[in-house]
């Protein structure tokens, strides 16, 4: 199934989304050692079991020893991992075993853990897709790097405020009624200079070019990460509010209202559903695409919607990473009468067309239907909304979605660590690849930090208009 990025910090696959390929840090590719390491390339032979070693020799460990076994453990078993379940089993090419003998030396050589899984993310990155990570034990996604270190691995309580990249700058660009955030006084509009004693930026995350979408990306998940944290510790907040006067304050980290939900090795998911109605359309939001927690509320929602007899509806899937790629069937099964295709997946040994088909008996939703994405939009996302757009079901409105699409699975490694694994490439029923290319928008509307600052939101008005003058199903 194809999967996730969470909406508080990155992907993860059900298994879910989870993140993108490299955002391996500004570490330029290494050099190719001149001589290896005795044992540095293992050959496909695992070391033995940590706790067997332990119990063999009379001696203390030597803590470097146990260190070099640790991380030869977890790097052999990601190579096998990308060698053996890759759904491209040629590995488009690249010399796997090469890699091997440039990284692994290095990496098992790194002096400390943050180099050693840069190092690790780096080989793997070297493939080029997103859902390839190894994670560490007790990370929670990707780490963002910058010059002086690694970023704060953030965690489940945040403030409430969403930062993103509008107009070149990081700006909040949405506040939870009620969260510390907003009983602060901070507001749409205003732009974060410095979360902590870290100054935000807006490029520079990876050893790879990025596509300006990716950029933003980042971006936006360096800071969310950095202003999440463990429920009740604070986190200072430096900013530019109306005409740029600058302001600073403390908040209070805090659990989101939602219930959580544990899913494989993820850490807690935080399912958001929110729906509303605008005059005569419909308008509904959420965050993940989960079984647990999201699919019932947008099926009522939905029939909700029909059996008021509204026109239109507004699907918001701004920031949504995607999740379990099933989801995306029963809920594109609601909104058509006939059979519908979101496109194809390609296995290692098979592929699987996802079609969603409405039940017999079933009364859809047939109305207008207007999905909105943007740099955040990614994974099942982007399979569902390029299905719809390709059947002209939906028209979507607001910015290109991220364009990692690749479903994956989450796996344990040795002493902990995890790790995200591509199993299939994806295909739009036209045959469109959206990996590195994602969603293209049929109208880009995008934010003005104007726009927010005066409490509008152009993007949804225009997703409005849409709707109010689209045609019914």
């Amino acid at each position: 199934m194809p999967d996730l990025l969470s909406r508080r910090r990155l992907c993860v696959t059900v298994v879910s989304s989870a993140l993108m390929a490299s955002c391996a840090g500004r570490v330029p590719p290494p050099a190719a050692p001149a001589a290896a390491p005795p044992g540095a390339d293992s050959a496909g032979l695992a070391p033995p079991p940590l706790a067997d070693a332990a119990t063999t020799s009379a001696k203390p460990a030597d803590p470097a020893s146990t260190r070099a076994e640790q991380r030869r453990a977890i790097f052999e078993a990601a190579y096998n991992l990308v060698r053996d379940k890759h759904y491209d089993k040629s590995l488009g090419g690249l010399d796997w075993p090469g890699l091997r003998k440039r990284y692994e030396p290095l990496a098992i050589a790194a002096p400390n853990e943050t180099t050693f899984y840069r190092l690790l993310n780096e080989m793997i990155g070297q493939l080029g897709q997103s859902h390839l990570e190894v994670m560490g034990p007790g990370s929670p996604g990707r780490v963002a790097f910058d010059s002086d270190g690694p970023a704060q691995t953030g965690g489940a309580a945040e403030p409430g405020l969403t930062v993103r990249v509008v107009e070149g700058r990081p700006t909040i660009t949405q506040v939870r009624p009620g969260s510390p955030a907003a009983r602060a006084g901070l507001r749409a509009g205003f732009v974060v200079t410095h979360i902590g004693g870290w100054e935000t930026r807006t490029t520079g995350w990876s050893a790879r070019p990025l596509r300006p979408i990716e950029e933003r990306f980042y971006a936006r998940v360096a800071a969310m990460r950095r202003l999440g944290g463990v429920p009740g510790s604070r986190v200072t907040v430096r900013y530019l509010g109306d005409k740029d006067i600058a302001g600073e304050v403390v908040l209070e980290r805090e659990l989101p209202p939602a219930k959580p939900i544990k899913l494989g090795h993820l850490p807690p998911l935080f399912p958001e559903v929110h729906s509303s109605q605008i005059g005569d359309v419909g308008v509904l939001s959420f965050n993940l695409f989960l079984s647990e927690g999201v699919l019932p509320q947008v099926q009522n929602a939905l029939a909700g919607f029909r059996d008021r007899g509204v026109k239109a509806l507004v699907l918001d899937l701004r920031g949504n990473p995607g999740g379990q790629g099933a989801v995306a069937i029963p809920i594109a099964a609601g909104l058509t009468d006939r059979p519908l295709t979101l496109g194809t997946l390609r296995f290692r040994d098979f592929d699987q067309t996802f079609t969603a088909s409405p039940a017999l008996g079933a009364r859809p939703f047939l109305g207008t239907v207007v999905i909105i994405t943007d740099e955040g939009s990614a994974s099942t996302t982007e399979m569902f909304a390029a299905g719809l757009q390709e059947a002209g079901r939906a028209t979507i409105v607001g910015d290109t979605t991220l364009g990692a699409v690749l479903p994956s699975q989450i796996e344990a490694l040795p002493a902990g660590a995890v790790m995200q694994y591509v199993v299939a490439d994806f295909r739009t029923p036209k045959g469109v690849l959206l990996e590195g290319r994602g969603v293209q928008p049929d109208r880009r509307v995008v934010e003005t930090r104007g726009a927010l600052l005066a409490g509008r939101d152009p993007v949804l008005d225009a997703a409005l208009v849409a709707a109010r003058s689209g045609k019914r199903r």
